[in-house]
């Protein structure tokens, strides 16, 4: 087994537990009806995206359900778990060199799996359908790519970080308009605070959400993605420089002033929407995913006072101010152990999933698509997903830290900062941890 795959045992080792626990999630055949196949036929897909659940992906389950409706001599054996379980189930399997077919893969685990053996590469199924491989925004794929072969395909890849608030508690707290200083953003905080307001409603209980919706934003923002790259590549930049500390200072400072819930790491991403719908916070984080669950499951009286914003520019701090963490995320990927009588139908099926037509049905959702929207101006969008284009024409994308980095020092982040937000931690003292995570894993 190589060094990539030991990496995760001592994950795995503390997580098997509760993948036990959780079992193996919703497993369930479709496409039932239609021609006769043998047991081995059906194609194994596992993902977690759940058309009765609140929250991202529901795009995808809409996708799905047409995919088996159009293709009803195409079986889907379907495993779908949550989120925060499915990380840890599919770092399992792969442990085991038990993956399915077809199961989403994040970036951060593209080289681990190929120099494992895991998966195999796509370019063949896209080199026979030239309107779907071309169909991608510009380097929609770049970050699945090993060697000049591409091993997965992304369906959306919209920003990590969108400050989702209430325009009516923000204007009460003294705002017309969102802070466009980190004085001013640090004043409504306070001045929601003396309203018994709870100025953002946080849930990281699965612990991403601190890395993928806040941190891989603050730490550009003072570091410049300049060192993020560095970092990724092995070319000299440390989690303990001054830049980095800096950002999970002002990070930890967020804390302590009492911006969020004392329960932030109790809550997962859904209960802490619930507080904002309640009118009990003014604000969350999350990524542009949310949308669509502000659309749908929030009342409509909070979905019209909504709107959106980022972070605004830090005084002193070297990065771009305009940045924020988006583009990356999952993909689809193939085990590289498949039978190759089933290919032309998961091409089939993936092409579905992230087509030009898939990315106006990802649209609908609130939700940025891979490939490119000829006639978005045609399109009958939400006034949510309209405020999300428009805020996304003045930012820029930056590296989202756990989309990139590989698993294991992902979760040393992950815990590090989950500590440091309560104070167990000095940032420095989790910047250290983190660096030593790095260096063992080189």
């Amino acid at each position: 087994m190589k060094k990539g795959i030991k990496r995760w045992t001592s994950i795995l080792l503390i997580s098997c537990l509760a993948v036990a626990v959780a079992g193996c999630g919703s497993s369930k055949p479709a496409a039932e009806s239609g021609k006769d196949k043998g047991p081995s036929d059906p194609i194994t897909f596992m993902h977690m995206f759940d058309k009765n659940a609140e929250g991202g992906g529901l795009h995808q389950a809409e996708l799905l359900d047409k995919f088996t409706a159009d293709n009803p001599d195409i079986l889907l054996d379907q495993e779908i778990q949550s989120h925060d379980n499915y990380e840890t189930k599919i770092k399992t399997l792969a442990a085991a060199n038990e993956l399915p077919d077809v199961f989403l893969m994040k970036s951060s685990m593209v080289t681990t799996f190929v120099e494992n053996g895991l998966v195999r590469p796509v370019d063949d199924l896209l080199d026979k359908d030239p309107d779907w491989k071309n169909g991608f925004v510009d380097g929609a794929l770049d970050t699945y790519q090993v060697d000049g072969q591409t091993y997965g395909i992304q369906f959306s890849g919209g920003p990590t970080h969108v400050i989702y608030y209430n325009k009516d508690l923000v204007a009460n707290a003294g705002f017309s308009e969102f802070p466009k200083t980190w004085g001013d953003f640090l004043k409504l905080i306070d001045n929601l605070k003396a309203q018994n307001i709870t100025p953002i409603a946080f849930g990281n209980k699965g612990k991403w959400l601190a890395n993928s919706s806040y941190m891989s934003t603050l730490g550009d923002r003072f570091t410049g993605t300049e060192w993020f790259e560095s970092l990724a590549n092995h070319k000299g930049a440390k989690f303990t420089d001054k830049e980095f500390v800096e950002a999970l200072a002002l990070f930890q400072d967020l804390a302590k002033r009492g911006s969020f819930n004392n329960d932030m790491n109790s809550i997962d991403n859904n209960q802490m929407k619930t507080l904002y719908y309640n009118g009990k916070a003014a604000m969350f984080i999350e990524g542009a995913w949310a949308s669509n669950a502000v659309e749908t499951g929030g009342p409509q009286e909070i979905l019209d006072k909504t709107e959106l914003a980022v972070f605004p520019a830090i005084d002193g701090a070297k990065g771009d101010q305009n940045g924020v963490s988006g583009g990356g995320g999952w993909a689809y990927a193939i085990n590289a152990n498949i039978d190759e009588s089933k290919l032309d139908d998961i091409a089939k099926l993936m092409k579905t999933l992230s087509d030009k037509e898939a990315a106006e049905v990802i649209l609908k959702y609130g939700d940025i698509p891979s490939s490119k929207v000829d006639n978005i101006n045609e399109l009958d969008l939400s006034p949510l997903t309209k405020k999300m284009v428009k805020l996304l024409e003045t930012t820029k994308y930056v590296p989202i830290y756990d989309s990139r980095l590989s698993p294991g020092l992902t979760e040393a982040m992950n815990s590090a900062m989950q500590e440091m937000l309560i104070g167990q931690v000095t940032p420095e003292k989790a910047a250290e941890v983190m660096q030593k995570e790095y260096e063992n894993e080189m």
